[in-house]
């Protein structure tokens, strides 16, 4: 082994990143080590999400190997260009740094390069076909809004723009938005060819669910399934040769896309194709490397005069000198970030503590979970974890130990859930799992086998053949013959899978906040564990709070609370550097 893969290893670095060390010491012809002690440094980056290492900004990762790095940033940039294996814009190079400090792993800065490229190019103005009839769809809509409707702001932009960003928080509108521009979009051209898109299975579904109804007869799909991607074909079948056959494709969810899946939709799509992505930017990012969302929507909302002028004609909306500018900018005209919540009011504690975590205040989330009646700040010990688990489950437990119908007891599960920050250890997602399938064999419903009657499921794993997509959840409940079947309820159709052809899955009485991205309950449960951890970030306590409609409830002790609202999970990645300073 060599002195770099132990040091690596001493500094409790993962396989992957040492193993990568020791081939770019293999491969590098400057025999420095600080060039393969980089490299390990740069694949844990990417392990945590970034799209690229930092060199200008100092963190924890840097701590672990800090006898190895240069005092002076500017001998540390020397050393990397004097081997073989770091190039420079344009170059083929494993390692690829630029002139701001950033390295990259070659295909992310290739990725990274290519969507500000492709942005850059489908940041054009496209003309109404039909100003009055698009004034007339306007005029339709129900007027719930003082000031300025920024849902029509949204569909105008989407309308006019080749490549436009809606962005906006639970209960703001944006599955109303995606049916007004269906509507919108066929209005303007009947022919118009549309392709619904969400990243997973499950956002795919749910997307389809509310637009199926809509009469546009638009399958939603994967973006994995939309671009072709498989096991045997990951960049898929359609890109800058044969492009996607739509004029314009929606996709939803879009703060989980990482770099790498936005940048195969950018070169599978025609110039001449729309893009409109939707989103909460402030949501957890992708779980592979980027924050594409959150990068695009890092600007100020800005419009020009003319577009300002056309949502005056067609909508009768007045946006003020605040927004209207007269500077050039590559997202001008097309980001939206959405205000008006039509879920949560000022009254609302789920509305408001998502407020105070957005801003980092907190004392005063700390305040209201205080205040909050029924109490909102509880304790982590095991006992507390179990009684409040048993007591937001109570409904569904008197559902299945009863004679409840299927669909009772489905709706029943889902007023509930608890949400995890880990997915193992003292306050996690399998110590609540263990503690309340504990309860159920106590309680006798559960037996000896992996299968009993009323066990929660999650499939981890998509399976097209079946139609079940990771993130999707069922009931295990014995069917009138006293068989156990795995049952789903999607919107209001139920499907029943026989235990033999689940694809892979777990007990989900509780699942992770990454996990719950996309779902709703009415009551939520956040669990977050005892140890400080990176993990607990002001993005995914928002992401938490956010699932709720009804009550949230956090398990956690103020001193993790401040941290966690303090703590803020920015991914290095030059995207945005690339987008409005170079564009």
């Amino acid at each position: 082994m060599s002195k770099v893969m132990k040091t690596l290893k001493h500094a409790g670095f993962s396989e992957l990143a040492c193993q990568f060390a020791a081939y770019i010491e293999r491969v590098d012809n400057s025999e420095d080590e600080l060039v393969a002690i980089t490299a390990g440094l740069l694949s844990e980056a990417v392990a945590q999400g970034h799209v690229c290492l930092n060199l200008l900004r100092m963190d924890a990762l840097y701590e672990k190997v800090m006898g190895f790095i240069p005092e002076h940033l500017d001998e540390w940039l020397t050393r990397l260009q004097k081997s073989n294996v770091v190039g420079k814009d344009g170059d083929y190079r494993p390692l690829i740094l630029n002139d701001d400090g950033l390295l990259y792993l070659y295909r992310h800065w290739q990725d990274e390069k290519l969507v500000a490229h492709a942005i850059q190019r489908r940041c054009q103005t496209i003309a109404l076909k039909d100003e009055q009839q698009l004034k007339q769809d306007f005029e339709q809509w129900p007027n719930q809004v003082e000031g300025v409707d920024w849902q029509k702001v949204a569909v105008l932009m989407a309308l006019t723009r080749q490549f436009s960003v809606i962005s906006g928080g639970p209960g703001t509108g944006k599955t109303t938005i995606v049916l007004r521009i269906l509507t919108s979009l066929k209005n303007q051209q009947a022919s118009c060819r549309i392709a619904l898109a969400a990243p997973t299975g499950k956002a795919a579904a749910r997307l389809q669910q509310a637009t199926e109804n809509n009469d546009n007869s638009v399958e939603a799909k994967t973006l994995h399934r939309l671009l072709g991607i498989s096991p045997n074909n990951e960049q898929g079948r359609y890109n800058s040769d044969r492009p996607l056959p739509y004029d314009v494709i929606i996709v939803d969810e879009a703060s989980m896309i990482d770099i790498s899946l936005m940048a195969k939709l950018l070169r599978a799509m025609s110039l001449k194709t729309r893009l409109v992505l939707l989103g909460d930017s402030q949501q957890l990012a992708s779980v592979e490397s980027g924050a594409v969302l959150a990068n695009l929507c890092q600007q100020q909302m800005m419009f020009d005069h003319d577009f300002a002028e056309l949502l005056d004609k067609v909508a009768g909306i007045n946006l003020g000198e605040i927004v209207v500018s007269s500077t050039p900018s590559v997202l001008l005209n097309s980001v939206v970030q959405l205000q008006h919540s039509y879920r949560f009011d000022q009254h609302s504690l789920i509305g408001r503590l998502a407020k105070m975590v957005q801003m980092g205040d907190k004392a005063a989330v700390i305040s209201e979970l205080k205040q909050a009646s029924p109490v909102a700040l509880l304790a982590t010990d095991v006992d507390s974890m179990l009684k409040t688990a048993v007591e937001g489950y109570r409904a569904y437990f008197e559902a299945i130990s009863s004679t409840a119908d299927v669909k009772t007891c489905l709706k029943a599960f889902d007023q509930f859930r608890v949400l995890c920050a880990l997915k193992l250890g003292p306050q996690s997602v399998a110590a609540v799992n263990i503690l309340l399938e504990k309860h159920l064999k106590i309680k006798g419903w559960r037996s000896q086998n992996d299968f009993y009657h009323g066990r929660p499921i999650m499939v981890v794993q998509n399976d097209y053949r079946q139609q079940l997509f990771n993130g999707d959840i069922g009931l295990v409940l014995r069917d009138e013959m006293g068989v156990l079947q795995v049952y789903f309820l999607f919107d209001t159709t139920m499907r029943t899978v026989p235990i033999t052809r689940l694809p892979a899955h777990e007990t989900a009485f509780a699942m992770t906040v990454h996990k719950s991205q996309g779902s709703e309950f009415d009551n939520v449960c956040v669990l977050l564990p005892d140890e400080d951890s990176a993990v607990l970030t002001r993005e995914l306590l928002y992401t938490a709070i956010t699932r709720a409609k009804k009550q949230v409830m956090i398990m956690a002790t103020e001193d993790i609370i401040f941290s966690t609202v303090v703590r803020m999970h920015q991914r290095e990645t030059g995207l945005a550097d690339e987008l409005l300073n170079h564009g």
